[in-house]
């Protein structure tokens, strides 16, 4: 996976220091981009996430941190204060 502009839920997870039930719902809310959900037959299923998601959700964690609500984050992200660096 990686090298294909993807990253799995596992990297987005230890990028940023949370949970994988976490980044899903911060998925939901709109604070991470959309995932595509693989079916790997006997493997079951697994996410994978556009390459800049480590980055947007190390800079989401600190925006909480910093106190601001989803509502605001969610404003941000809309108005391109979290840009992707990586176009790949």
């Amino acid at each position: 996976m990686p090298g294909d502009g993807y990253v799995s839920t596992a990297q987005v997870c230890e990028a940023a220091g949370i949970s994988s039930a976490t980044a899903l719902r911060w998925s939901r809310a709109g604070l991470l981009p959309p995932y595509e959900r693989i079916h790997g037959g006997k493997r079951g299923q697994y996410a994978r996430w556009p390459a800049h998601t480590p980055e947007q959700a190390k800079w989401v964690k600190a925006q909480l941190a910093k106190l601001f609500s989803r509502e605001e984050i969610v404003a941000k992200l809309a108005a391109g204060e979290c840009a992707p660096t990586s176009a790949e």
